[in-house]
């Protein structure tokens, strides 16, 4: 090729490139592509000193799209509030899944699901059914994760001796300082002093418990042996219908509407049982018949506690 015809050609290049980056110039910063499904986040959880500006910045946002998506009605944010940042299309149901799984991984409650897709409270999921996924509200705490900071390494309480038994997990004694010491045989005491403990499945001690793992930490150190699973609790003891609970009953639950027992309480009376709650992050005090969750989802209850025991704990 002649050096005539590459001047003209060296030229034409020249001018493509200086072209593109004069308009990538004039366009500003690109914005980063879009996260294959599955990938983006669908929410964030707010920390101290995130702004909505910043938030809706990070994610690719207006702060007036931000504040739509989240049913807000001003920018003013707060530490621990969980905010969407990304539409969520109609979910269909998978095989396995609930109501209470649902709830918990878009950040909403069961009861603001159910009103979304005006569903009875007593709903049962279908594998294929399709469910609008509504805005977390204003003040929805994030999902829990169970990671602890280290508890400090104190002298162990004596442990009351427990009848070992094939398939039974003894709890480990409690740390001297990590929750007050009820007198012995105060069940309740014990329940009570173990609020706010959180929740970890498998867990069995005060650093950590799971449903069935605060039943045998209330109740070993009175002398019973009880099963680990939740399920095989329910088949100990005498049976109770809602109308004759006491204080000290075991009630359990079916949380996954496949008609076995998955989540255990102990009964405190006047409606009210304590349970670890994998929702709620922690061990706390519930609601029973009065409340649109448990209520239906109750599936039974059973006395395991000795007239004696009982009254020590009123």
């Amino acid at each position: 090729m002649s050096a005539r015809c590459l001047l003209p050609l060296t030229l034409l290049t020249l001018a493509s490139w200086a072209g593109a980056a004069i308009t990538t110039a004039g366009a500003g910063p690109l914005p980063p592509a879009a996260s294959a499904p599955g990938e983006a986040p669908l929410t964030v959880t707010v920390q101290p000193g995130d702004t909505a500006f910043g938030l809706a910045r990070a994610h690719g946002l207006s702060v007036e799209v931000l504040l739509a998506l989240n049913g807000l009605s001003g920018p003013e944010l707060r530490a621990g509030q969980v905010l969407r940042v990304r539409e969520v299309p109609p979910y269909t149901v998978q095989p396995g899944e609930t109501l209470y799984s649902l709830a918990r991984r878009f950040g909403v409650s069961v009861d603001v699901l159910l009103a979304a897709n005006t569903l009875p409270t007593d709903t049962v999921l279908r594998a294929g059914q399709v469910l609008l996924v509504p805005a977390p509200g204003p003040g929805v705490p994030a999902p829990v994760v169970a990671v602890q900071a280290p508890v400090p390494v104190a002298p162990p309480l004596p442990a009351v001796p427990v009848a070992p038994a094939p398939d039974v997990l003894v709890p480990e004694p409690l740390p001297a300082d990590a929750v007050a010491v009820p007198p012995p045989g105060d069940w309740r005491g014990a329940a009570l002093a173990l609020l706010g403990v959180p929740y970890v499945y498998g867990g069995t001690t005060p650093t950590g418990l799971d449903c069935s793992g605060l039943v045998l930490q209330v109740f070993a150190p009175l002398g019973l042996s009880l099963p680990r699973r939740s399920a095989d609790q329910a088949q100990v003891g005498e049976p109770v219908s809602p109308g004759e609970l006491q204080p000290g009953d075991l009630v359990f639950f079916d949380t996954e509407g496949r008609g076995a027992v998955t989540h255990v309480g102990i009964y405190l009376g006047e409606d009210e049982f304590v349970n670890a709650n994998s929702y709620r992050g922690q061990v706390v005090v519930d609601r029973l018949l009065s409340d649109r969750y448990w209520a239906p989802r109750l599936v039974g209850a059973r006395r395991v506690l000795s007239p004696t025991t009982y009254a020590a704990g009123r």
